[in-house]
Order: C-alpha cells, then sequence, then structure tokens
C-alpha cells in the first residue's frame, strides 16, 4: 500500500482486483484507485457498484462487461466496483479472462476479494492485464520462526510508523507498539487514534511522538479494561481489580477483530492470556536482577519495550518472585479448569485470582 501511489502515477489500469480481508486496506486502495484517475474521483452517482456475495448469473456478468464499454454519461470512462467477487470468478472463469485481455482503455473495474488463487485462470490473467493490490491484515505480533525478535518487530508496527510519517511526524518502533498495545490491533481503531494524536501534534507543533502523547491520549486495552484488570492484579490493587472485572463482565472486551466480546469464557482466556504473558516477564526480570542484570539486560532479554519499564518497575516491586510464581501456578490451574469444566465458574475463577493471589 505504501508504494500504490507511485504506482499510480499515470493513471490505474483498466483491471485492479483488492485481495485481502481488512477492511480500512480495502476503502484505501479504493480511493487512491478512484482519485488516480485522470479526472479525479468520479462522481459517486456515475460508479456502478455490485456485491458479489452469491454466484454471478450470466446476466449480471454480461451486464458488467457492457457497461464497461459503453462511454459514461457523466464524462470520463466508465467505473465499476464489485465487493467479494471471489464467488463471481467461479461464475464463467473464461468470459472473465476474455474480457481481461480486451478490457476497454478509459475503463476502470475494481474487484475486491477476501483470497485469490494464484494458480486460477482468472488470478494469471489479472497478473497479465490488470494490477493486484493487497489488502491483507498485517501480523501483528513477531513471526514464530523469529523466537527472539523484538515485540514490535512485525508489520502493523511498520504500518503504524508510516502512518504517522504520512502525517510528517516521527515515532520510534517501541513507541508505534506502545499504541498498539493500548488500542489493539483493529486498524480502524489505529487509523482513528493517529489522526487525533496528528491533529495535537500538528496544533502544539511537535515532530517526536514519543510515550508520554500516546498515553495521553489512547485508552489502555483498547476500551481500557483488559489491560487494566491485569495491571490492577499485578499491583496489587484489589478494589480497583474487582472494580475493572465487574465493568469488564456488564459490558464486555474487544477481542482482535474489533468484537465485543461478552462471553465469560472467552473473557477468561482474554485474561489467562495477557496474565500469563506478565508474569512470565516478571519471572524473567526477577531472573536478570538476581543475576546482577539491569536495564539493558531487561530490554534485550526480556522482551520489554522501554515505555512499559516504569510499570514494569512498578509491579516488580508489587509482585515478588514467590507471587509471581504463585500467579503463574494460579493460572496454569484456572486453564486446566475452564478447559475440563471443573470448578467455578470462569467470572469466579477470575475473582478468586485478584483476591487471593
Amino acid at each position: 500500500m505504501a508504494t500504490l501511489p507511485a504506482r499510480l502515477k499515470e493513471g490505474p489500469p483498466p483491471i485492479t482486483v483488492v485481495v485481502g480481508q481488512e477492511q480500512l486496506l480495502r476503502r484505501e486502495a479504493i480511493a487512491m484507485l478512484l482519485e488516480s484517475l485522470p479526472g479525479g474521483t468520479p462522481d459517486p452517482d456515475s460508479i456502478l457498484r455490485y456485491q458479489g456475495t452469491r454466484s454471478a448469473t450470466d446476466e449480471q456478468i454480461r451486464q458488467i462487461f457492457d457497461e464497461l464499454r459503453t462511454p459514461s454519461l457523466f464524462g470520463g470512462g466508465p467505473v465499476v466496483i464489485v465487493q467479494d467477487a471471489q464467488n463471481w470468478f467461479k461464475s464463467d472463469p473464461d468470459s472473465w479472462v476474455q474480457f481481461f485481455s480486451s478490457a476497454p482503455t478509459g475503463s476502470l473495474l475494481i474487484l475486491t476479494a477476501d483470497a485469490l488463487d494464484g494458480r486460477s485462470k482468472v488470478a494469471k490473467a489479472i497478473g497479465k492485464f490488470g494490477l493486484t493490490i493487497s489488502a491483507d491484515r498485517p501480523f501483528h505480533r513477531p513471526p514464530p520462526w523469529q523466537p527472539d525478535a523484538n515485540p514490535w518487530d512485525h508489520e502493523l508496527n511498520s504500518w503504524v510508523i508510516h502512518r504517522f510519517h504520512t502525517h510528517s511526524l516521527k515515532v520510534t518502533a517501541p513507541v508505534a507498539q506502545l499504541l498498539i498495545d493500548r488500542i489493539g490491533p483493529q486498524m480502524d481503531q489505529l487509523a482513528s487514534a493517529i489522526e487525533k494524536i496528528s491533529t495535537i501534534c500538528d496544533s502544539r507543533q511537535i515532530k517526536q511522538i514519543d510515550e508520554s502523547i500516546i498515553v495521553e491520549n489512547s485508552a489502555a486495552g483498547g476500551d481500557g479494561t483488559a489491560f487494566e484488570l491485569v495491571d490492577s492484579w499485578f499491583e496489587q490493587d484489589r478494589a480497583r481489580s474487582l472494580r475493572v472485572l465487574s465493568d469488564i463482565v456488564e459490558r464486555g472486551a474487544l477481542d482482535e477483530k474489533n468484537q465485543r466480546v461478552r462471553d465469560p469464557q472467552r473473557l477468561l482466556l482474554q485474561f489467562l492470556a495477557l496474565s500469563l504473558k506478565r508474569a512470565r516477564e516478571l519471572r524473567s526480570v526477577h531472573r536478570i536482577v538476581a543475576e546482577g542484570g539491569g536495564e539493558q539486560q531487561i530490554l534485550e532479554q526480556a522482551g520489554i519495550a522501554r515505555p512499559f519499564l516504569p510499570r514494569i518497575r512498578k509491579q516488580y516491586r508489587t509482585c515478588d518472585l514467590p507471587r509471581t510464581l504463585k500467579i503463574i501456578e494460579t493460572l496454569i490451574e484456572m486453564d486446566w479448569q475452564l478447559k475440563s469444566g471443573a470448578g467455578a465458574l470462569p467470572v469466579e475463577l477470575m475473582e478468586r485470582a485478584v483476591v487471593s493471589v
């Protein structure tokens, strides 16, 4: 996506397919394609739009081809957008291939698809006669084959940095990761947060984003619940833990697909994952300190980003090694009870943990 404007400098090809499930990237790719037309973005009323949720009929396919061969009454070439076209490609692929090979100059057919088999006739024809744009959701964790990678060594972090750069703002990878950790991996929400922070920085004439700006202008944990629950538990603030837990149970928490989760079992799984990650980080910190290591060794060996060091220092003091090990033991036991169906209900398990450990 970052190189797309340069690729469209001479205008878009007659055929473009946007492949991937990330809706933000789909929308932005379509917007850039329309803006790159000789006359700029056409009037919305002049764009013909289709939804390809079901297999297309022969008549629908012929109608699209006829529309693209007919000069637009609004001036400029005809523009047709077919969303979720993966099912339509299966309908008479030979006709699609034939049209791609003879698409009229000046027309624009934009197709979006969740996925496209690169071995198919349609994919090969698009590669030959058109353009394919990836709208895949970027990875928000380091790849598993790089176990020693930093927490910010992933595609989504690079996307956040590039997004800030488009607003003439500088940001380091650890600070970009802080925004991701607080907002979550939902690209729509990240884009909105970046837009908000960029506006504030512009008004204050700030050119370099630091952690204080991120913390000041973003809510922790996407909606400020799951991360806050974990922090308050490790900091032994039981009253706050119970208040936040009550809020989670009542309102739910956002998952990675930006859907609000209210199911107690899924909420417990989220709590277990976040808590176990934090407990293992603290166990590593205790080991490093016991071996005489300092801040630099913690950053390098425990995989903790510098912006998180103040909170880790605080939790190091409130969560000594015996308590850290007890928390890990409790989390493993909770996980077993959840999977086996034995013991208390999910909400009761979380309540017991934050009160008793």
